[in-house]
């Protein structure tokens, strides 16, 4: 099992992660990363364009960014619906 800290950022805000969660392999980092994104979509109402979530390693090292849907979301609506 390995500790990965999930970092949330945008050009005017940073919110660092300083407990971390231990994961299997970046796979589960990955997976852990697109929940977290889909319950902060799915939470708030904000405009999350241009955020993403950057995944870092116990050594600090930058392992994997994942951007947050560029698309408006719109909470219970499904893709394609208008």
């Amino acid at each position: 099992m390995e500790r990965y800290f999930f970092h949330f950022s945008c050009k005017e805000a940073f919110v660092s992660d300083t407990k971390g969660r231990e994961l299997e392999d970046l796979a589960s980092a990955h997976r852990h990363a697109m929940l977290l994104i889909h319950k902060m979509i799915a939470l708030d109402d904000l405009d999350w364009k241009g955020w993403s979530v950057n995944i870092t390693d116990a050594g600090d090292r930058s392992v994997l960014s994942i951007l947050f849907p560029q698309m408006p979301y719109r909470r219970g609506r499904r893709r394609g619906v208008a």
